[in-house]
């Protein structure tokens, strides 16, 4: 009996087990009207379909083990060591199933052909599709929530029995080889934009020291997104063109930015660098490194934001002064230092109790006017970054009360990036298991021609039945 036939069985089988319960039970004969016989009904086909489908997948499994097992080169080089059980969580639900553990006599290994032959990684419950789904989520969400959502997923499919804990997502995610490859490009482009930030996070095991990512969004420009305005002295709403964040909390963000600038563009072409911030220490000196200069030409600037220049003149006129406000917005405008210094000394005789504050936002504009000034003499600039920050890291890491040990901030980290930057998380990690080299070294005889070998994925299917399964599948 092949394998087509033996499924046939299968489902003929759980079929008819359902038909008794309806087809040859319902009272289809008498005028009746219930609505539980079509809640029924259609809870019931659900179960159906589950119990199909999970036992489809356990008889599979079984099936593959039991070809190699009878086949030439298994009786060859391979003894059975008897049978064993095991569970995996799968989208469907629980599947158990038996397979061979075998013992190669050619290279002394012991192995499990079943897991083998689909690379399921050992002693995990988990099968990769629910780690993968796991990792996507957790880069949006806490490990509570993302536990949540999965267990969900599968639990509308088995009557929501299902639980993944906050620790099972947590161990998911910190098993997994984040890559940190750059897509190579060669973008010829004239001007781009780094926009620089830093998030304090909660720590654990840190001596009480917050951690401190650093963020930088590059980007090539802005388009107009929508004219939309809730307030008639709202904005409109632009879009930045190809952008793409880097962070890190081991100061490694100028050479993360360095090597994306470098791998995705064409530096031949690129004349100017600006850079745009709140004028923190760091973030000043941070386009002074040599490394932006790519070429002889590129020209590499810094300007003060809107948000950060708007905050420090609100902070020292306060709400109760918008006069004063207006005032100094037009002086900073106008570029009169001078008289910026004479209306701040004033305000600060007329309110003696607030000279502190007055001289340290008075301070931080004038320290920064230069860049300020570029800023506003330059439309084209447009930066965005504190509401990034907020977007990007702060929604995830500082919403609730959170403390993070290092190395799991750093993987989050990694992983959330791999989401900003719009990339197939779930088709990474599948690949991630690509990479992984067996220690399975079998040695394979070139007169058994009854078997494919694949050097890279370590494939076997039994040649006689691999139209069958392919027709199946």
């Amino acid at each position: 009996m092949n394998i087509i036939s033996q499924f046939y069985n299968i489902l003929e089988k759980n079929f008819n087990n359902f038909l008794k319960n309806y087809f040859n039970q319902a009272n289809y004969w008498i005028k009746d009207s219930n609505i539980d016989n079509y809640t029924s009904f259609m809870m019931n086909i659900d179960s159906f379909n589950t119990s199909f489908i999970t036992n489809i997948i356990k008889y599979y499994f079984e099936y593959i083990d039991d070809i190699f097992f009878k086949s030439n080169y298994r009786k060859q080089f391979c003894s059975s060591k008897g049978l064993y059980k095991r569970t995996i969580l799968t989208m469907f639900g629980e599947i158990t199933y038996q397979r061979r553990y075998y013992f190669d006599k050619s290279t002394n290994e012991r192995f499990f052909f079943t897991d083998y032959f689909f690379n399921l990684p050992k002693r995990k419950y988990f099968d990769p599709f629910i780690c993968s789904e796991v990792i996507n989520e957790a880069a949006s969400s806490n490990y509570s929530k993302t536990g949540k959502i999965i267990a969900s997923k599968i639990g509308n499919r088995i009557n929501n029995n299902i639980y993944i804990s906050r620790a099972s997502a947590r161990n998911i995610v910190m098993n997994f080889n984040i890559s940190n490859d750059i897509e190579l490009d060669d973008k010829k482009v004239e001007r781009l934009y780094v926009m620089l930030d830093e998030k304090f996070v909660g720590s654990q095991f840190n001596s009480g020291k917050d951690h401190m990512i650093k963020g930088a969004v590059i980007f090539e420009g802005t388009e107009l997104e929508y004219k939309y305005k809730k307030k008639p002295d709202s904005i409109d709403r632009y879009r930045l063109v190809n952008s793409h964040t880097c962070a890190s909390i081991d100061n490694e963000l100028l050479s993360n930015t360095v090597d994306y600038i470098y791998n995705t563009y064409n530096t031949d072409y690129l004349n100017e660098i600006i850079f745009m911030g709140d004028c923190a220490t760091w973030i000043k000196n941070f386009p002074k490194s040599y490394w932006f200069k790519f070429n002889k030409n590129t020209n590499v600037k810094f300007a003060m934001d809107g948000f950060h220049f708007s905050q420090a003149i609100n902070q020292l006129t306060t709400l109760k002064h918008i006069d004063v406000r207006n005032a100094l917005l037009d002086i900073v405008k106008n570029n009169d230092k001078n008289n910026f210094i004479s209306l701040c000394n004033e305000f600060k005789d007329l309110y003696p109790g607030r000279v502190e504050t007055i001289e340290s936002k008075e301070n931080y504009i004038l320290n920064n006017w230069n860049e300020r000034q570029l800023y506003q003499n330059n439309p084209y600039m447009k930066c965005s970054m504190e509401s990034h920050i907020s977007h990007l890291f702060a929604d995830i890491f500082t919403s609730r009360p959170k403390a993070y040990s290092k190395n799991g901030l750093r993987q989050l980290l990694k992983l959330r990036l791999l989401k900003i930057n719009n990339k197939d998380i779930k088709k990474m990690y599948f690949d991630s298991f690509k990479e992984m080299k067996s220690n399975i070294n079998i040695q394979i005889n070139d007169n058994y021609n009854n078997f494919y070998y694949n050097s890279n994925q370590f494939d076997f299917l039994y040649r006689d039945t691999t139209a069958e399964l392919i027709n199946l599948i």
